[in-house]
């Protein structure tokens, strides 16, 4: 509880009056100040008492059930007064930073009646896409003579999950109509073969396969465990691998990798459950998994995908130097850790990578990329399994050069659809030699890159902000890949 703007120069008018009644002997001024502070007193004790005893409970939620970014979403307060007596104060919802406010405010001054429930809206507009979360409602009171205010912040909170684009979503519902994802000799046309599985050969044990389906004949002769692979024809089992780690999530045009990377899973994810192929989806970063969700063909699949994908971390801005204006970033050297992401993200970002080495060379298995995908394949039923990794490849490009080897041993398939990270960077106004000499140096980079990854068998895309999902679905038909 604190003192009003009021309440302090009414203190401090008692305080002069007396000392000037005191020194010119004006008894009448000592007796009306002394009423004054009495008056001060009797309120403060009688606002601390409503105070203790106030109980006030809040409900929020969102109207809509879809949030996209920049458009208005409906948010609904409800503030009930448990008290027998009227609550009179001014309510402020805590939305945050990065929301406007776009209709309706989120401050409203009201008068409660004694057990009854009062209610009020606005609409907000989330900047970008990601978690938003609305921080509580504050209670601002004051006494009947306004001496004394009480502020108090009711803790309850509300998420906010927020999607890039609403047209997002309707590309998904418009390809996933017209176009078909075929890979590998899957028909135009897939269906569900209620049947047994059929023997389709062998691969190199992994940990966590079942007893029951390791080859010991093949032991024999080879030496080494196999393991008993089985397909079923007609169905592709496809995971969506979206990367999230720092690199991805720069920002330096108005297009975002992040964003991007994200949008195209979704609609890839539409494309393959709407031609019955079993999908499933996970965001990882640099050390670790974010989200997955298992593959599957049930009624609700799509849902979750876009749940796990939309929830994702968002972009980060960059600071731009003007004497650096235009400049171009450069990329980490070819099969070495990233150095540039070690600037950015710091040192503990350095220590992480060194503790993956460590925990490599000693054969534990990271649940990061390399991880998550041996995870999967040790827990498949048969059928050869896909994985579509959307990533930039620089700060995972060597868990993805191991994914995809882990893919080759195992019989399994690996598509990289690489977010090319100077088509999404900010163009410069007037290109210099050393600009296009970087430019260049980055582009042989990247394909020797890619070079490494078809060596180790995943097929390759290299896409840049103004590529649909459409195209690149083509682009896999056709065999471009």
């Amino acid at each position: 509880m604190e003192t009003s703007s009021l309440g302090k120069a009414l203190l401090i008018f008692c305080v002069v009056f007396v000392l000037a009644a005191y020194l010119f002997m004006n008894l009448s001024w000592i007796i009306v100040c002394s009423g004054l502070l009495v008056v001060f007193v009797y309120s403060r004790r009688r606002f601390l008492a409503e105070v203790e005893d106030s109980q006030v409970r809040v409900d929020r939620k969102a109207l809509d059930e879809l949030t996209f970014a920049k458009e208005p979403l409906a948010i609904k307060v409800e503030i009930t007064n448990l008290n027998p007596t009227p609550l009179e104060a001014r309510f402020e919802d805590l939305i945050p930073d990065d929301c406007a406010v776009v209709s309706g405010s989120n401050v409203a001054y009201a008068k409660v009646p004694a057990r009854s429930v009062w209610s009020f809206a606005y609409s907000i507009a989330p900047e970008r896409r990601g978690s938003h979360v609305i921080g509580g409602l504050r209670i601002d009171q004051s006494d009947a003579f306004g001496l004394h205010v009480h502020t108090r912040e009711d803790r309850l909170k509300t998420t906010l999950v927020v999607h890039t684009r609403r047209e997002s979503l309707s590309t998904a519902k418009e390809i996933a109509r017209k176009e078909h994802f075929e890979y590998g000799g899957v028909t135009r046309m897939p269906t569900v073969i209620l049947r047994e599985f059929e023997h389709a050969g062998i691969r190199d044990y992994v940990p966590g396969d079942k007893a029951r389906d390791i080859h010991w004949k093949a032991f024999t002769k080879l030496g080494k465990l196999m393991t008993k692979t089985y397909k079923k024809e007609g169905t592709l089992e496809t995971m969506v691998m979206v990367d999230c780690s720092r690199s991805m999530r720069l920002a330096t045009n108005k297009v975002a990798k992040i964003d991007h990377a994200t949008d195209l899973g979704i609609q890839l994810s539409r494309v393959l459950l709407s031609n019955f192929h079993r999908t499933g989806a996970v965001a990882f970063d640099e050390t670790s998994l974010i989200t997955k969700v298992d593959s599957s063909l049930s009624k609700h699949q799509f849902e979750r995908i876009l749940i796990a994908l939309r929830d994702v971390p968002g972009s980060i801005k960059t600071l731009e130097d003007p004497k650096l204006s235009g400049a171009v970033r450069r990329d980490p050297p070819f099969n070495t850790v990233s150095e540039s992401a070690g600037r950015d993200g710091g040192e503990a970002f350095l220590d992480a990578m060194k503790s993956i080495a460590s925990r490599r060379s000693t054969g534990i298995r990271e649940m990061g990329l390399e991880g998550t995908i041996g995870d999967i394949i040790t827990k498949k039923h048969g059928g050869i399994l896909l994985f579509v990794v959307i990533s930039d490849l620089i700060s995972s490009r060597e868990s993805v050069i191991s994914g995809a080897k882990l893919c080759r041993r195992t019989g399994n398939r690996m598509l990289v659809i690489q977010t090319y990270d100077d088509w999404y960077s900010k163009p410069s106004p007037a290109l210099d030699a050393s600009e296009a000499e970087q430019l260049l140096e980055n582009m042989s980079a990247a394909v020797k890159m890619e070079a490494a990854l078809r060596r180790s068998g995943a097929s390759f895309i290299r896409i840049g902000p103004a590529d649909t999902t459409a195209r690149i679905v083509r682009s896999i038909r056709r065999g471009v890949a």
